[in-house]
């Protein structure tokens, strides 16, 4: 219960410390959501990941298999994934020019394309507003939870691997216990 409590505390720090660096970033640089910037932000993402299944690691010792440390990383990279899908949902419902200059942009290379008629780019138009919240909260749920399963997967195996490495008896190296 209390490893769970810590994972969970973990994916909060991480998330809330994303959403901190979006609002910096957009708010305090005026950077766009979508600029180089935003690898900043999946690099904490990342880092709260691993540093939540190392840490549980080290506190729960040697007898743990695959599971119980992708379970920690899973625990964290989820209440990351919540907060980030609910961060993008204000976000968005706050900052409406946002979509509305995505809108324009479109509309500028839909004439620039020459063959839509007025009236296809404003049915395009409304298809976009009634389909972009839904379209960036599925975006950003599938990334969170592709990255988080995938950096769990590789974290928690390669643990595992220099645990088994670590405890062989051929092993000449120093152990680092």
């Amino acid at each position: 219960m209390m490893v769970k409590l810590i994972t969970l505390s973990k994916g909060l720090i991480t998330g809330l410390t994303m959403i901190a660096f979006s609002l910096f970033f957009f708010y305090g640089l005026n950077q766009p959501p979508e600029s180089p910037l935003q690898y900043i932000i999946y690099g904490v993402f990342m880092l709260g990941i691993i540093w939540t299944i190392l840490s549980f690691s080290k506190k729960s010792g040697t007898s743990l298999i695959f599971k119980d440390h992708f379970s920690a990383g899973f625990s964290t990279f989820i209440i990351v994934t919540l907060l980030m899908v609910l961060f993008t949902a204000i976000f968005y419902k706050l900052n409406p020019g946002l979509l509305e200059a995505k809108i324009a942009l479109n509309n500028q290379l839909a004439l620039k394309e020459g063959n839509h008629t007025p009236d296809e780019i404003t049915a395009n138009a409304k298809q976009m507003r009634s389909i972009f919240m839904p379209m960036m909260l599925a975006i950003t749920t599938i990334i969170y939870l592709f990255l988080g399963a995938l950096l769990s997967v590789v974290v928690s195996g390669m643990i595992i691997q220099l645990k088994k490495y670590g405890n062989r008896p051929d092993n000449h190296y120093p152990s680092s216990q």
